[in-house]
């Protein structure tokens, strides 16, 4: 493995810029506020038959809440289980949690088959085009032969049809509150059968040519805002959930469009006429079908959205190039064509296929009712300290130079001057950071645990071991909208929320995820080219621009006239919190019709 490092005159650019008496800056005082050290002093981990738990350093005791008292070193935790658990190859990503035209969920005495178009858990005979797949338990002997390939068996066993994984620019890009989505482009870029042809071999304006070095030259604008946001805007965006979420939504019908639609009518049947009184929601058990009023996740439950850059892209923004230094495998990156000047057409787009570097990726865990969220990124992106720093308490110490008797909890970002007449201290974006030391605890638990302690063997398909995964940090945790004194909380990663990390909060922004039927009424069929109006009452983004200009999510508190229309005589609810899934932008409407 390749430890990345960064030259003398960058180390120097990532120091906060102090006069001779080392008076903080502007930004450093700013900045006092994002540094708060979000763990009790008193949080430790060890390991007991394998499983990581949360102890009192002191008492010795077992730390009831870790989620909340040791937030930094609870997303570590969850770090190490989501790589033990090969999130990447063996979770279910979104076409696989929401397929593209979904058969109903089977009915009592129903079963999947030749003579049934439905859905059943647990059933072999499901439709793998139709029905929810989980690929770690339904591609074992697949994925256990990718992992134990030689290089040229491996991309074969990558790009199979059960293994090949659904990954897409980022959603947000479309879902601008100012303009109207265009849901038949989205249903299109959903549907299996409209795969992009490889750039290696794509028609463009009439003729059949190789587009990949046109691709790497031209994907990079000359004066960037920011190498975050060119990564953003053409990266393999990979969303994928665990087991525990991916059965909730198959035995509760939530799959599809019909059946979240139907929990939003059933709490609104609630308020309306059991109001004081809250209907139980009852999730499906033990053969008992579900009895939903609301989404609630079992606590286990996680999603992980991941950040992958293909490595001759990598190259061109002039990151470390060996592949070592990464966890990589074999992904395709959708490319706009006509946006990058490389067609006429204004939909013409290929793959970029070929193997990608793992360079960022949110966990979000529902161990709290409104989740866990944290955030990891790369040594090797320049930016990924910027605007707000990096802070983790537990994991890795901050190689910063501090005032003594300090915490080194915190990466201050870099700073500079502006160089006017009446002169500032400003933000330096894409100078790169010096590295974090790893703290003797977290070592200690990641060799037993055997994360990180040996060298990849298969660029294709990432093993726990690989000390690729040593190059990751923690940028930071969030737990609640705002802290004890009232601040809004900042959460954001250099990548996925590139160019709108100034007031970047990801409970903030999953916080207006929502369900709502804007004019349908129960029973109302579905109409597949209007579906995903019902997901998008709420949009990810406010009217409210950054610095660069692009629309940002919502930080703070949300809105409660989100939610409900304020009127006590008749009682409305306009959109139904989704449990705070964006995912279910990808819910479609059943289909009845075999295929």
């Amino acid at each position: 493995m390749k430890l990345i490092t960064f030259t003398a005159t960058c180390l120097l650019c990532s120091l906060p810029v102090l006069a001779d008496d080392a008076k903080p800056s502007a930004v450093d005082y700013a900045m006092y506020f994002q540094s708060a050290i979000k763990d009790s002093e008193y949080c430790s981990m060890k390991l007991v038959s394998g499983q990581l738990q949360a102890v009192n350093k002191i008492s010795g005791k077992l730390i009831s809440n870790p989620a909340m008292t040791c937030p930094d070193m609870f997303s570590w935790k969850l770090f190490a289980e989501v790589i033990t658990d090969k999130f990447w190859s063996n979770w279910a990503d979104e076409r696989q949690n929401w397929p593209a035209e979904p058969y109903p969920l089977c009915q009592a005495g129903q079963k999947p088959g030749a003579s049934e178009n439905c859905c059943l858990p647990g059933d072999k005979n499901n439709s793998k085009e139709h029905c929810p797949v989980f690929p770690g338990e339904q591609f074992t002997s697949q994925l256990t032969a990718l992992a134990k390939a030689k290089p040229d068996k491996a991309v074969e066993h990558a790009k199979s049809s059960e293994l090949k994984r659904h990954t897409r620019l980022p959603f947000h890009s479309q879902l601008n509150p100012l303009t109207k989505v265009n849901t038949a482009a989205m249903l299109k870029a959903h549907s299996a059968s409209t795969e992009p042809a490889n750039c290696e071999a794509v028609t463009v304006n009439s003729q059949t040519k190789n587009m990949v070095p046109a691709i790497s030259k031209a994907f990079k604008p000359a004066d960037p805002q920011s190498i975050g946001r060119v990564i953003r805007q053409t990266n393999a965006e990979l969303t994928v959930r665990n087991q525990v979420f991916h059965n909730y939504l198959f035995e509760n019908n939530l799959y599809n469009a019909n059946g979240a639609l139907d929990v939003f009518f059933a709490n609104q049947k609630n308020m309306q006429q059991d109001a004081p009184y809250r209907k139980t929601n009852q999730s499906a058990h033990d053969g008992q079908p579900a009895s939903l009023v609301r989404i609630d996740l079992p606590s286990d439950a996680v999603m992980i959205k991941s950040n992958w850059l293909h490595k001759d892209l990598a190259a061109q923004l002039g990151m470390d190039t060996d592949a070592n230094a990464y966890a990589s495998k074999y992904l395709a990156t959708q490319i706009n064509l006509n946006a990058l000047g490389l067609s006429e057409d204004p939909t013409a787009s290929c793959n970029l296929e070929g193997v990608h570097y793992l360079v960022a990726f949110h966990i979000s865990s529902k161990d709290i009712p409104n989740w866990v969220w944290t955030t990891f990124e790369h040594i090797a992106l320049p930016g990924r300290c910027d605007v707000t720093g990096c802070n983790d308490a537990y994991g890795y110490s901050s190689a910063d130079a501090r005032p003594a008797n300090t915490a080194d909890n915190y990466v201050v970002p870099n700073q500079q001057s502006d160089n006017l007449n009446q002169s500032s201290i400003v933000l330096h974006h894409d100078a790169g950071y010096p590295i974090e030391t790893i703290r003797p605890e977290w070592q200690k638990l990641l060799s037993a645990m055997n994360i990180g302690t040996k060298t990849s063997t298969n660029a294709f398909e990432p093993a726990a071991a690989n000390k690729a995964w040593l190059n990751y940090r923690l940028k930071g945790s969030q737990v609640e909208y705002v802290n004890a004194i009232g601040q809004p909380t900042f959460l954001g990663n250099s990548v996925t929320e590139a160019g709108f990390m100034d007031g970047s909060s990801c409970i903030g922004c999953h916080s207006r995820a929502g369900v709502a039927a804007l004019g349908t009424k129960p029973g109302d069929k579905l109409d597949p080219a209007s579906s995903f109006k019902h997901f998008l009452a709420l949009s990810v983004f406010e009217t409210s621009l950054s610095d660069f200009g692009y629309f940002r999510s919502h930080n703070g508190i949300p809105n409660p006239d989100w939610y409900y229309r304020d009127n006590n005589s008749s009682p409305e609810m306009e959109v139904m919190q989704a449990d705070f899934i964006w995912g279910f932008l990808n819910a479609q409407p059943v289909v009845t019709e075999k295929k």
